[in-house]
Formats: C-alpha cells, sequence, structure tokens
C-alpha cells in the first residue's frame, strides 16, 4: 500500500513539474512575442527615421546632394562696406542678392550654385556636372502647380529656364537649368527677365477613391469604389538630404483600367520609399 501510494505521489509531481515546464515555455513564447513586437516597433521606427522629408524650417543647403552654393568671394572692401551698411548678411551670387523675390509669383529664389550627379529634369538621369542651379522657395499659402523663372547671363542671349511643378506652400526644390546645358561659372553675372506661374489650393489624392501603397519601386492603386476609373496617374518627387525636393520636375506612374474594387501594380524607376513623397493622383479617360 505504501508503494502504491508513494507511485501516486510521484505521478503527482511529475504532472506538476510537466504543467510547470509547459506554462514557462508558454509564459516564454509570450515574452518572446512581446519582445518581438517591441523589436519590430522600434525597427519600424527606425526605417520611419530613415524617410527624408520636405520642411521649409530645416532646410539645409549644404547638405543637399550634389549641390554647392555659389556665394561671390568678397574682398576685405566689400565686406566694411557691407558692415557699415548694415547689410552684413546679404548674400550676392553673380550679381543677384539674395533672397531674391520673383515679383508677384510668390517664388523665391534662396540659393544660386551648381549641381553635379543625375539630371533629374527630363527624367534621364545622365550624370552631369557643374549644372547652373538654384533653390526656388514657394513662399505662397497655395500650391505652385507650375512655375517658370526665365533668365540671362549679361552678354549672352540665350535665355535660361527654371521649371517647377507642384511646389507646395513654403517648401523648397533645387531646380536645375531645364536644358542641363548651361554650367555654374562664378564669374558670370545673371539677370532676370520674366517668369510665370499657376496657383492652386491643393493636391488631391483621391483618398476616398483609390488606395495607394508603396513597396520598395512598386506602387499599387486600388479602386475603393465599384466604378471603373480608367487611367489613374500617381505624382510623386525626390526629396534629398537638406530638407528639399531634388528637381523642379514631378514624376508620374501610369495604371491603366483601373476596375471597380480592383488593384494594379506597377514597378516604377524612380520611385523609392526612402526617398519620393506621393503627392497627387488622378483619374482620367483616355
Amino acid at each position: 500500500m505504501k508503494k502504491v501510494f508513494t507511485i501516486i505521489i510521484s505521478a503527482i509531481l511529475i504532472c506538476l513539474i510537466g504543467l510547470g515546464i509547459i506554462g514557462y515555455y508558454v509564459e516564454k513564447d509570450k515574452a518572446a512575442e512581446k519582445t518581438n513586437a517591441k523589436t519590430e516597433e522600434k525597427v519600424d521606427q527606425i526605417i520611419e527615421e530613415e524617410k527624408l522629408v520636405v520642411d521649409s524650417d530645416k532646410i539645409d543647403v549644404d547638405k543637399i546632394d550634389g549641390y554647392t552654393a555659389g556665394e561671390d568671394l568678397v574682398s576685405q572692401d566689400n565686406t566694411n562696406n557691407n558692415l557699415e551698411q548694415g547689410n552684413s548678411e546679404a548674400v550676392t551670387v553673380g550679381g543677384i542678392n539674395l533672397p531674391y523675390s520673383i515679383p508677384n509669383k510668390n517664388m523665391e529664389i534662396i540659393s544660386i550654385g551648381q549641381y553635379s550627379g543625375k539630371f533629374v529634369e527630363d527624367g534621364s538621369d545622365i550624370n552631369k556636372d557643374n549644372v547652373l542651379s538654384i533653390i526656388v522657395k514657394n513662399t505662397s499659402k497655395e500650391v505652385i502647380d507650375y512655375g517658370e523663372i526665365n533668365m540671362k547671363i549679361i552678354g549672352k542671349t540665350d535665355t535660361m529656364k527654371f521649371k517647377i511643378t507642384n511646389l507646395k506652400p513654403g517648401v523648397c526644390a533645387l531646380v536645375m537649368e531645364s536644358s542641363g546645358k548651361i554650367e555654374f561659372n562664378s564669374e558670370d553675372k545673371y539677370i532676370y527677365m520674366s517668369s510665370k506661374h499657376n496657383m492652386i489650393s491643393d493636391l488631391s489624392t483621391m483618398e476616398s477613391q483609390v488606395a495607394v501603397t508603396r513597396e520598395d519601386k512598386k506602387i499599387t492603386v486600388e479602386n475603393l469604389s465599384d466604378k471603373n476609373l480608367n487611367t489613374v496617374y500617381v505624382y510623386y518627387k525626390t526629396i534629398s538630404p537638406g530638407g528639399c525636393y531634388l528637381g523642379g520636375i514631378t514624376y508620374r506612374a501610369k495604371f491603366e483600367n483601373v476596375e471597380g474594387g480592383k488593384n494594379i501594380s506597377s514597378n516604377t524607376i524612380h520611385f523609392s520609399n526612402k526617398n519620393c513623397e506621393i503627392l497627387k493622383v488622378e483619374s482620367v479617360k483616355e
């Protein structure tokens, strides 16, 4: 009888130990899940922090990839004169005092210089050196749907064009001379000729009709309605370190025959989750 009692007690202890072990691993799994969740959350936060954004309050010209500002190296005499005139903070490049406000056009040139790198204004991404470039700021509370600044080099006949599209209020874009053929020369003197602009109140992303998701270079458009949307365009800009858009250009991805309730994906050339911002979505009949 004593032996039977011992066997029963041993069996109970084994069961309790077994349950304890199971409980340990369950709790450990739960703890691991919590740890993994926290780790994933931290990873998401790191990825989010790595994304480039435009911000007029944080623009840093020195950090813009490929760009070198062309401030004149003034003589000591000129510096002294500026100090006497209370204008020590003025910057002059190519004979133009910066920042230069474009008359009645809601645009301001805050820097003039040279850009070396991928020429983006025609979408070719051809590497070019020393392209004359300007940094333009939208000084209004509306979107510059299209803007153009025309300048000349004194003593030369060619007109230099700088084209800006979809520039949000208060932000800047590094805009390259549109032909890509004009180089920056510290000896050149510039003269402002003319400009044009078309303003709109905001940029529509059709959120109630279309859901846009992004993965690396792939953009997916989902039609949330039960009606066909024909052709959908997604417009986006590239962002440079330093807090401004790279190029006046706005890229667009085309999605044809977007049927109700369906989604279509497109692998793009220029889009990147890290350094691109989707600005506008529109549906058109073609």
